[in-house]
């Protein structure tokens, strides 16, 4: 198998038939992954199909070409409004959904599907329109805190984190995502969870300890911008 992409959790292979396998780095199983996927899929949600488990838990998947939204960003910068406002509409769409009843909850109530990391890396332009992808973080909960963990994602990496070497320009451009986005959402629901999910940013083990600084730069200063 070829690998195609990696990112901090998982590797994706080309199994040459307009499919692709999914693989945890760390050797997990990915069935709840690929369970939660058939729900969203099932309620219209854009996902990639999943066809099958294997015996090690990968998913296989349908193979989704198409550049990143970060990556339509960096060769057109003028469409970040447009691109926020794919967000929100990927948002909206996932937020319609009915968490599954056996999906895992954190710290906040609530009965909505949230991806939990739907952010520019996560969203790819196809043929046929964006395309939601990883959703290894999925769990039930409200609306707000999916948003909120968006914004934090686009405010706090790195460049480097992105894949990006030119630190000025992703600054320059993180600076615009984070005004559009938050110009498309209402800022109370967002600042009421805010502290909830910036404790699960810092729960999880892949962010670096610069990351996890600025994480906790924006919750003192939302809803101002980061520069």
């Amino acid at each position: 198998m070829r690998l195609l992409a990696q990112g901090r959790d998982a590797e994706i292979y080309d199994l040459g038939d307009g499919r692709v396998l999914r693989r945890a780095k760390d050797g997990r199983s990915l069935a709840a992954e690929a369970a939660v996927m058939a729900h969203a899929h099932a309620a219209g949600v854009p996902v990639p199909v999943v066809h099958d488990v294997s015996s090690d838990g990968a998913i296989v998947m349908d193979r989704v070409d198409g550049p990143t939204l970060l990556a339509d960003l960096i060769d057109h910068p003028d469409g970040v409004d447009d691109a926020m406002r794919t967000l929100v509409d990927l948002h909206d769409r996932v937020h319609a959904v009915q968490a599954p009843a056996d999906l895992r909850r954190r710290s906040l109530p609530g009965d909505r599907l949230l991806h939990l990391d739907l952010h520019v890396l996560n969203v790819i332009r196809t043929a046929d329109g964006p395309m939601l992808i990883d959703w290894t973080n999925a769990i039930a909960g409200p609306a707000e805190a999916d948003l909120a963990m968006t914004w934090i994602a686009h405010s706090s990496v790195m460049a480097a984190d992105a894949g990006l070497d030119d630190e000025p320009m992703f600054r320059q451009l993180q600076h615009r995502m984070s005004e559009s986005l938050l110009a498309l959402v209402d800022l109370g629901p967002i600042a009421a969870v805010l502290p909830d999910v910036a404790t699960w940013r810092l729960d999880d083990p892949s962010v670096t300890a610069a990351e996890a600084d600025r994480v906790l730069a924006l919750c003192d200063s939302f809803p101002e911008f980061p520069g």
